[in-house]
C-alpha cells in the first residue's frame, strides 16, 4: 500500500514538473532573448551540438511550439560557435539530415603543398558538385532491396491496385491476403519476378498477361559505409542507399594531402568490388567505376604512389598523381595544355636522384614517350617578352604605333604608312636604336629628305622613331589680363590679338574700371645683345575711353604681354562695420566716409540699451599678423562672456561667427567716447570692424595658475588677492607677482613692482584674472649625468697632468 502511494506521489510530481516546464516554454519569447541568454538556454536544455532533425525533436520534448522552434533555428544559425549545424543551401542535404543521414559538408579550401594545389582537391570544395543521388530518376533495376526500403507495387490491366509497403527489419513485406514475402537481398528486377509469381494466386491475370505488375522505390533507406585510409575525415557515414563511391568520398571531404585520387578501392564482404579512378571523371567525364554502395561497404583510400609537380606556362599549375604508364604528354593534358605564351620547344624537369638532384630537358617531340618518376618537378617556360620584328613610331603622325619590319624594311616606307601630320616639325626627327654592342644610338633625319629619297635607312627590330610636333618644341605663347576685369586670367596668344580682344576674353570691364588708363607690360625679347640690361619690361599705356579709343583699340599685343586695368580713383565701394550686443539697433552699417568715428556709429545705432555695459565694450579689428596663444585665449573667453550675456540664441550664434579669421582686440573706453565724442578713444572706423557691447557682468573670472578657476561675484573692495584666495589659492609654480587682469573692454593691466612694494591692478566687474605658471625645466637623465661627470673627470685629470709637467 505504501509503495502505491509513493508511485502516485511520484507521478503527480513528474506531471506537475512537466506542466511547469511546458508552461514556461510556451511563455518563452525567442525574439526578446539576448545572444547570451539564448546560449544559456541552449546549454541548460542540452540543445547544442545537434543536427537540425535532432534539434527539432528535442525542442518539442521541451514544450516548444513549431513557431518557437523555427525562430530558435534562425537565431542559432546566426550565432558563432554554438555547435548547431548550419543549414545548407542544397535541398538534398536538408533532406538527408531529416532522414538521419550524414550532412555532406564540403571542404573550405582545396589542399595544397608548397603553393601548388593537389589536382582534384578543389572538386570537394564545391557544394553544388556533391554527387548527390538523384531521387527523381527511374528506379534502377539492379538496386538491391534492403530493410527499411519502401516499395511501390502497381498492378494494372484487368485488375488495378496500388500499394506502398515497407520492408521489415527481417527483409519481408506483408501483402494483404498473402502474408509475408521475403525480398531481402534481391534486385528490383528479381523482386518484381518473385512478386508476380506470389500474387498470381489472387490475380490470375498475371499468368495470362492480362494483368501486369511493376515495382518501384518509394522512400529509400539509409545505409552505413566506412571510409578508411588517407581521407580527410575517415569514419563511418550514414548515407542514402542510392549513393555511390563519389557520394561517400564527398561526405568524407575527399582524399587527404597524401591520399590517392586514382586507386580508390570498394570492398564488400572482404572482397574487392571495384577500383575507382577520380581522374576518369575529372578528365574524361567517365563514371563507369563509380559503383553504387551497399550497407557496410568499405571504401579504402591508400597513399599515392607517384606524384609530380607541374608549374609555369600551363593552364593549371598543380600537383598531379600519375598512374603506371602515364607519360609527360598525359600530365600536360591533365593540366589543360600549355598556356598561349608557353615556350613550346622544350620542358625542364628537376628529378630527385639517389644522392643529388638531376636536371633534365625534354624536347617537345619527346613528350609522348618520356617516362616520369614520382617527385619530378616540371616547369614550362614562357616565351621571351621581346618582339622579333617590331618597330615603333610616335609623335606627329596620323597612324602612330607598332609596325612589322617584315613588310616595312626601311624608314621611308614607314613614314609613308604612318603619314606625318601637317603640324609635324620636319627639319629634325630622331630614330633611336640599340647598337650591336647594346649601347643606345640616335640617328637624326629630315622628314622631307626621307620622303624625297635624299636619305633613308634600313630598319632593325626595336627601332623607335619620333617626329616632334611644333607645339612640343616651342614655348606656349600666352597673355595675362589683370585688375578690374570680370575674369582676370591667362589666355592663349594668337597673332593679331588686340587690347580690346584681351579685355573681351577676360569678360569685360568691372564697374569701377578706368578705361582711359590701361598699362601693357611687354617682355624684353632681345636675344642678340651680349650686354646685360637694367630694364625688366617695356611699359605701354592705352586709352580705351570714348575720347582715346580710336587710337588705342588697335593696339596689337605680343606674346607674354600683361594687360593691367586700374580702378578709377573716384570709384568707391561700400565698406561696412558691425555693432552687436546691447545697442538699440544692432547690425551692419555702411561707413559714409574715412573719417567716421565710433561715436558716429553709436549714434546711428540708437545708443545703448538700459542694460548695456560701456566699460565692457571692445573692438575687434582684422590684422595680418598671426594670433598668439594669449590672444586666442582672451578672444575665446570674451566670446563666452558675450554669448552668456545674449539671451537671443541667433544673436549668440552670430557673435560666435564673427571670431572666425585673424582678429585682434583693440582696447576702447566706450564710456569716455559717450562722455566726450572725438576724444582719444573715439577711434576712426575701418572696414570689417566689430564692436561688441555686452550686458553688465557682476562676476570676476579666474584662469590658470589657481587650484579652482571659477567665477566670483563682484563686490565693492574686491582685490586680486581676494579673487585668487577664493579660487583655492596659487598652484605650485604659479607666479602671483606676475598676475595680470584683462578688463571687459580688452585692456590689460599687469602687476607693478617698485623696490619692496607690489602694486596689483584693480578688479572691475567682468574682469578676468590670469596667474602665469612657471615652466619647469626638464631634469637630466641618467645618461646625461654620467656623460657630464665623465667629462668633468677628464678635464680635472688633464689639468693635473699639465700642472705636473710644468713643475
Amino acid at each position: 500500500m505504501n509503495g502505491i502511494k509513493r508511485f502516485v506521489i511520484l507521478l503527480l510530481f513528474l506531471g506537475s514538473h512537466y506542466f511547469a516546464v511546458a508552461q514556461l516554454a510556451a511563455q518563452l519569447n525567442i525574439d526578446q532573448l539576448t545572444d547570451q541568454q539564448l546560449v544559456q538556454f541552449v546549454q541548460a536544455n542540452n540543445l547544442n551540438g545537434l543536427s537540425e532533425f535532432e534539434l527539432e525533436t528535442k525542442a518539442r520534448e521541451k514544450g516548444l511550439t513549431n513557431e518557437q522552434i523555427q525562430k530558435l533555428k534562425i537565431r542559432l544559425q546566426a550565432l558563432p560557435n554554438t555547435g548547431i549545424s548550419q543549414q545548407s543551401d542544397a535541398k538534398q542535404n536538408l533532406d538527408n539530415k531529416r532522414k538521419g543521414q550524414t550532412y555532406l559538408l564540403p571542404k573550405s579550401s582545396p589542399d595544397s603543398i608548397n603553393g601548388l594545389v593537389i589536382f582534384g582537391s578543389d572538386f570537394f570544395t564545391k557544394e553544388n558538385l556533391s554527387f548527390e543521388p538523384n531521387l527523381n530518376m527511374p528506379s534502377p533495376k539492379n538496386y538491391v532491396i534492403g530493410s527499411g526500403d519502401e516499395l511501390k507495387i502497381e498492378i494494372y490491366g484487368y485488375s488495378d491496385k496500388s500499394l506502398s509497403l515497407k520492408m521489415s527489419p527481417d527483409g519481408n513485406i506483408r501483402y494483404p491476403n498473402i502474408g509475408p514475402i521475403n525480398l531481402s537481398g534481391l534486385s528490383l528486377e528479381a523482386a518484381e519476378a518473385k512478386l508476380t509469381g506470389a500474387l498470381s494466386k489472387i490475380y490470375p491475370g498475371l499468368k495470362t498477361g492480362s494483368t501486369r505488375l511493376q515495382v518501384t522505390l518509394g522512400q529509400i533507406r539509409s545505409i552505413r559505409v566506412n571510409l578508411i585510409g588517407e581521407v580527410s575525415r575517415p569514419g563511418s557515414y550514414s548515407i542514402s542507399s542510392l549513393s555511390t563511391i563519389a557520394n561517400a568520398l564527398y561526405a568524407a571531404g575527399g582524399p587527404s594531402k597524401i591520399g590517392s585520387y586514382r586507386n580508390i578501392s570498394l570492398i564488400r564482404n572482404g572482397k574487392l568490388i571495384a577500383q575507382f579512378d577520380l581522374y576518369d571523371y575529372l578528365i574524361n567525364g567517365q563514371l563507369a567505376q563509380n559503383k553504387m554502395l551497399q550497407d557496410e561497404d568499405v571504401i579504402k583510400v591508400p597513399a599515392y604512389q607517384s606524384r609530380v609537380a607541374l608549374s609555369g606556362a600551363v593552364k593549371r599549375n598543380a600537383l598531379y598523381e600519375i598512374a603506371q604508364g602515364d607519360r609527360l604528354e598525359q600530365v600536360l593534358n591533365y593540366a589543360g595544355g600549355l598556356s598561349d605564351n608557353a615556350n613550346k620547344s622544350f620542358i625542364r624537369i628537376a628529378r630527385y636522384g639517389s644522392q643529388e638532384i638531376e636536371s633534365i630537358t625534354v624536347n617537345a617531340n619527346e613528350a609522348s614517350s618520356f617516362q616520369l618518376q614520382t617527385g619530378d618537378k616540371l616547369y614550362v617556360d614562357s616565351i621571351s617578352s621581346s618582339f622579333k620584328n617590331r618597330v615603333i613610331i610616335s609623335g606627329a603622325v596620323n597612324l602612330q604605333g607598332v609596325y612589322s619590319t617584315d613588310k616595312i624594311p626601311d624608314l621611308k616606307t614607314l613614314l609613308q604608312m604612318a603619314k606625318p601630320k601637317a603640324s609635324a616639325y620636319k627639319e629634325r626627327a630622331i630614330l633611336r636604336r640599340i647598337s650591336t654592342d647594346y649601347t643606345a644610338e640616335i640617328i637624326g633625319f629630315n622628314v622631307n629628305d626621307v620622303l624625297n629619297d635624299k636619305f633613308n635607312v634600313a630598319l632593325r627590330k626595336e627601332d623607335s622613331i619620333h617626329i616632334y610636333p611644333y607645339n612640343e618644341i616651342k614655348e606656349t605663347f600666352k597673355i595675362q589680363v589683370r585688375g578690374e576685369v570680370n575674369r582676370p586670367d591667362s589666355f592663349y596668344y594668337a597673332k593679331g590679338m588686340l587690347v580690346q580682344d584681351a579685355i573681351l576674353m577676360a569678360g569685360g570691364y568691372k564697374d569701377g574700371a578706368n578705361k582711359s588708363f590701361l598699362e601693357i607690360s611687354r617682355r624684353i625679347r632681345d636675344t642678340l645683345s651680349k650686354n646685360d640690361s637694367p630694364l625688366y619690361s617695356v611699359i605701354l599705356q592705352a586709352d580705351l575711353s570714348k575720347e582715346g579709343a580710336e587710337k588705342s583699340l588697335n593696339t596689337a599685343l605680343e606674346p607674354f604681354d600683361i594687360v593691367s586695368v586700374r580702378k578709377s580713383p573716384g570709384y568707391k565701394e561700400q565698406i561696412s562695420v558691425n555693432i552687436e550686443g546691447e545697442v538699440i539697433y544692432p547690425g551692419s552699417y555702411a561707413i559714409s566716409s574715412n573719417q567716421e568715428r565710433l561715436s558716429d556709429l553709436l549714434k546711428r545705432a540708437g545708443g545703448l540699451k538700459l542694460g548695456g555695459y560701456p566699460e565692457g565694450a571692445f573692438l575687434l579689428r582684422k590684422t595680418f599678423e598671426n594670433l598668439s596663444n594669449t590672444d586666442t585665449i582672451i578672444l575665446r573667453n570674451k566670446l563666452a562672456t558675450l554669448k552668456n550675456s545674449l539671451t537671443d540664441t541667433s544673436k549668440a550664434r552670430a557673435a560666435d561667427s564673427t571670431f572666425k579669421g585673424d582678429m585682434k582686440i583693440v582696447g576702447i573706453r566706450l564710456e569716455e567716447v559717450i562722455k566726450q565724442p572725438g576724444s582719444l578713444y573715439d577711434v576712426i572706423l575701418q572696414e570689417g570692424d566689430i564692436i561688441k557691447v555686452p550686458k553688465r557682468v557682476e562676476t570676476v573670472q579666474t584662469f590658470s595658475g589657481v587650484y579652482f578657476p571659477k567665477k566670483i561675484v563682484y563686490r565693492s573692495g574686491l582685490n586680486i588677492k581676494d579673487v585668487i584666495r577664493e579660487s583655492g589659492g596659487v598652484l605650485p609654480g604659479g607666479q602671483i607677482k606676475k598676475a595680470y587682469v584683462v578688463y571687459p573692454n580688452g585692456e590689460v593691466r599687469t602687476t607693478k613692482h617698485f623696490l619692496f612694494f607690489t602694486n596689483y591692478p584693480n578688479v572691475k566687474p567682468g574682469s578676468e584674472v590670469y596667474v602665469p605658471v612657471k615652466q619647469t625645466g626638464k631634469g637630466m637623465s641618467t645618461g646625461e649625468v654620467v656623460a657630464l661627470t665623465t667629462g668633468l673627470a677628464t678635464l680635472v685629470t688633464l689639468f693635473l697632468t699639465i700642472r705636473n709637467l710644468t713643475q
